[in-house]
C-alpha cells in the first residue's frame, strides 16, 4: 500500500547502509566513466555520411580558424583510389591561380562550409600542384562519403 506510513519509511538496520553504500557506489561510478571518457587519448571517430560531390562543388574550404582559403572546384578519385578535393590557390580573378589536392580524409564538412580538420595553412602553399595525371574527375551525381561535424 503506498499510503501505508510503513511503506514510506527510510529503510532501517543493515540494508539502510546497503542502500547508502550503493548510491554512493553508482555516484562515484557515474563520475567516473565520463571523466575517463574525457581523458582518452583517441578522439571519438567523425561520422561519415554520403554526400553527393555536385553538394561539395563551390562550398567554402575553411581552416580551423574559419578563416576562408578558397573554394572546392571539383572532386577527383587518384589512380590507387582516394579522393581529394581540389582547391584553386594564388592568382588574381582566376588567372595565375593552381589548383591544390586535399585528401577527403583531411576535411569534415559542418554546416554550409568544408573545415580542413589535420593540414594547416601553410602547408597548402608547399602542396605539389595537381594537374590531373592518372585521375579522374567524378560526375556531379556520384555520392562519396565524408566526415560530418
Amino acid at each position: 500500500m503506498p499510503d501505508d506510513p510503513a511503506c514510506l519509511a527510510p529503510p532501517r538496520g543493515r540494508y539502510a547502509s546497503m542502500s547508502a553504500r550503493g548510491a554512493l557506489l553508482a555516484l562515484i561510478v557515474g563520475f567516473a566513466v565520463p571523466l575517463q571518457a574525457q581523458t582518452g587519448s583517441s578522439p571519438a571517430p567523425a561520422a561519415t555520411n554520403p554526400v553527393r560531390v555536385a553538394d561539395l562543388i563551390n562550398l567554402p574550404i575553411v581552416d580551423e580558424s574559419r578563416s576562408v582559403m578558397g573554394r572546392v572546384r571539383a572532386v577527383v578519385r587518384t589512380g590507387d583510389g582516394k579522393i581529394q578535393l581540389l582547391l584553386p590557390l594564388g592568382g588574381l580573378f582566376g588567372f595565375g591561380e593552381r589548383l591544390v589536392p586535399i585528401p577527403i580524409e583531411s576535411v569534415a564538412v559542418t554546416g554550409s562550409q568544408i573545415t580542413v580538420t589535420d593540414m594547416p595553412p601553410h602547408r597548402f602553399q608547399k602542396t605539389a600542384t595537381w594537374y590531373g595525371t592518372g585521375s579522374e574527375t567524378l560526375a556531379g551525381a556520384e555520392t562519396i562519403a565524408i566526415s560530418r561535424r
